[in-house]
Order: structure tokens, then C-alpha cells, then sequence
């Protein structure tokens, strides 16, 4: 069954007005950061002419008007020159109610995974990778999202600490499953794109029905209304996916050696990921 089927069938059974609160406090964001920056230094070395090492502080952001895309988006970067602010959500539950739906058709495969998406190790996620990517040099406007951006996820999953760690790795290898087992498959590169293109225009478009219960709620339970953030929510988990499969294949000594690669070459080409991307098995 497919995300919208999953909510075709939520929305004619009763629901609840809302799914409860998944706080994230100062505390929590502080001390994700500290630990985010520690584990940042050893990459931002092999970064080279793309480091732009800089002191990062969270920020806790209560008003809602402050929120570019809602409660779509946990954690997102302050353009000021330093410190540099990750602002963060309060509350993570809208977040991670819409992944569930998104891995949805993997949890029932895989249920000891979902206790991930009832944990505070994806939040911690969120604000991890952005501290990774405001201390490196990118690509501006021609950063992908789905592409680019993998490459700093991918580093927020492998700085959980365990059991976590293990387990974000083998969901984001299960969703690679999801999605090229899925009627459609991996969508081809131009795909991609609108993919992406189009469901940042809905975070935009439907930002303000994710602020109150009810629409929120319904918004969740609405079977194609996120039918495109949903695509692009699995794009960006395959992405991921890609990078750990490509990375467990290499014995420990090369390892170092692939960071470097990624970090200082890779990472600021246009094309990043996208040789990848078409390697289906």
C-alpha cells in the first residue's frame, strides 16, 4: 500500500483532533549542537577549500511567523555571519507524524524500526546536519535539496549514537527498497527535479494548515493533498540510502579517503549523486 492509500484508508476511520507533542527544548537542541560541532571538526579537515569552519548556536523560534515552511521543516540556517544560528521548531510532532505516513509501506515490513519516528533521534538529526552544512561552502541556489543535502543527513545518521545509528541506516537502506520495488520505481533525473521543485512550492503553499490541530490533522489524513512531499520525503531517504550503501562497501581503511572525496570534490558539483542515482540493482 502506498503513503496515499495509507491515508485514503486513515481518512474514512475516526482520528484523533491531534497526535500529542513531541517537544524539543533548549536544552535538547544545545546540547545536539555542541555534540554536532565536536563530531564536525574531523570532516571540515578533510574538507578542505569547501570548509568554512564558524561558531554555531541553536535557536529555539516559538513564533509561528518565523517559520518560512510551517511545521514541515525542523530546523533550517540564519544567513547571519557569526554565530551562525540553527533556528529549530519547538515541537517536532507534525514532522514526524508525516514521515510516518511517507516510510509508511517499510514500518510494516520492518516494525522494529518505527520506534525511530517515537524517539528524539530524528530531531537531533535535523539540527546535526545542519551544523555540518553551514560550516561548508555550497552551491547557493543550485544545491540539491534531495542530492546535495543527502551528503549532510547522512553524516547526522552516522553521529547517533547506537542502537540508533544502526537502526536510521538500515530504515534508509529498507526505503531504497520501498521505493524501487514501488509501481513506479526510482524516478529518472528529470523527475527528480520536479519532484523536489514542486514540493517546495507546497511547503510554501500549505505552511499555514500545518500550524493549528485540525487542519494540520486533516492535512495529514488527506490522501493526495502531499502527494508530492511525500515523493520528495523518499527521494531524499533513497539519496541517503545511496551514500550508506556506497560507504558500508569500503573496508575501514578507505573510508577516509571517501570523506575526503566527497567533502572537498564531490560535494560542490552540479551533478552530485546523480551517477548514483541512475545505478539501480
Amino acid at each position: 500500500m502506498s503513503p496515499a492509500e495509507d491515508l485514503d484508508v486513515a481518512a474514512r476511520s475516526p482520528k484523533p483532533v491531534w497526535w500529542g507533542s513531541r517537544p524539543i527544548s533548549a536544552a535538547q537542541s544545545e546540547a545536539w549542537v555542541a555534540k554536532a560541532r565536536a563530531r564536525a571538526k574531523e570532516m571540515l579537515a578533510l574538507a578542505g577549500r569547501v570548509a568554512n569552519p564558524s561558531p554555531v548556536l541553536p535557536s529555539r523560534d516559538t513564533d509561528s511567523v518565523e517559520w518560512a515552511f510551517g511545521n514541515f521543516m525542523l530546523a533550517w540556517l540564519d544567513p547571519a555571519p557569526s554565530p551562525r544560528l540553527v533556528h529549530h521548531l519547538p515541537d517536532a510532532a507534525f514532522f514526524l507524524q508525516l514521515l510516518k505516513r511517507t516510510y509508511a509501506p517499510t514500518l510494516r515490513r520492518r516494525p522494529d524500526l518505527a520506534v525511530l519516528l517515537d524517539d528524539d533521534s530524528r530531531p537531533e538529526m535535523s539540527l546535526t546536519n545542519d551544523v555540518l552544512q553551514i560550516q561548508l561552502h555550497d552551491l547557493g541556489a543550485r544545491y540539491s535539496m534531495i542530492r546535495h543535502h543527502a551528503l549532510m543527513l547522512f553524516y547526522a545518521a552516522l553521529w547517533l549514537d547506537e542502537p540508533q545509528r544502526s537502526q536510521w541506516l538500515n530504515l534508509y537502506d529498507e526505503l531504497v527498497v520501498q521505493v524501487d520495488t514501488s509501481e513506479r520505481g526510482r524516478p529518472d533525473l528529470d523527475e527528480l527535479r520536479r519532484i523536489e521543485s514542486d514540493a517546495f512550492k507546497d511547503f510554501a503553499r500549505l505552511a499555514s494548515q500545518t500550524l493549528a490541530p485540525a487542519s494540520a490533522q486533516e492535512l495529514l489524513d488527506h490522501p493526495t493533498a502531499l502527494a508530492d512531499i511525500f515523493d520528495y520525503q523518499l527521494c531524499a531517504a533513497v539519496a541517503i540510502g545511496l551514500l550508506w550503501r556506497d560507504y558500508r562497501s569500503l573496508p575501514d581503511a578507505d573510508r577516509e579517503a571517501w570523506h575526503h572525496e566527497h567533502l572537498s570534490e564531490r560535494y560542490l558539483q552540479l551533478d552530485y549523486l546523480e551517477k548514483e542515482w541512475m545505478e539501480t540493482t
